[in-house]
């Protein structure tokens, strides 16, 4: 898949002009309030060696759905299903040149361990070129990753729900902890 490494298209997105076309990475778009929204979510699990690695899977936001219930779906995570409980957490919005607008969701452990997953090599975030301009002039995929990652870290350490989801899961736990801690842009103390 063109330039998608670690990324795969939810089946039931098509890009069309009513839906507003492709949207980032080759997702499709359904139309809310005026403009195609895609939900990413991306997909975390201990590599082995210890790195966290993900993958992304796109698709559209569905006409009668909420972006919690888009995201679950085109996740394959079974909210209330059978089953490990996994950790979904809403973790940033960008705009797009085509007006769309993507809702990039974290999701940890992975319900498909199975799938192949990208290794986070760099867990360095992406930034705008001023303080007035927070939206990066590029942005790779693995740096969407290491955002999402590092604020799943965060809510970890704030959210004893998740923190007793990754308790399930030791390797993914510490492989979490050993990320710098940042809900958006980089967090400093003087």
């Amino acid at each position: 898949m063109q330039g998608r490494r670690g990324c795969e298209e939810d089946a039931t997105s098509s890009p069309t002009p009513e839906r507003g076309g492709p949207g980032f990475l080759g997702g499709s778009a359904a139309v809310t309030s005026g403009r195609p929204v895609v939900v990413e979510v991306y997909l975390f699990r201990c590599h082995p060696g210890g790195l966290l690695a993900y993958r992304c899977v796109t698709g559209q936001l569905g006409a009668a759905e909420t972006p919690d219930e888009a995201a679950a779906r085109i996740g394959r995570i079974a909210v209330d299903g059978p089953g490990p409980e996994v950790a979904v957490h809403s973790t940033s919005w960008r705009h797009l040149g085509d007006g769309s607008i993507v809702l990039a969701y974290a999701v940890a452990p992975d319900p498909v361990p199975d799938a192949t997953a990208v290794p986070i090599l760099d867990s360095e975030l992406a930034h705008g070129p001023c303080a007035s301009r927070p939206s990066p002039l590029r942005l790779q995929r693995e740096q969407v990753a290491a955002h999402a990652a590092r604020h799943l870290a965060l809510v970890a350490d704030t959210n004893p729900h998740v923190r007793r989801v990754f308790a399930a899961f030791p390797d993914l736990a510490r492989s979490l902890e050993a990320l710098p801690r940042a809900s958006a842009g980089q967090l400093a103390t003087s």
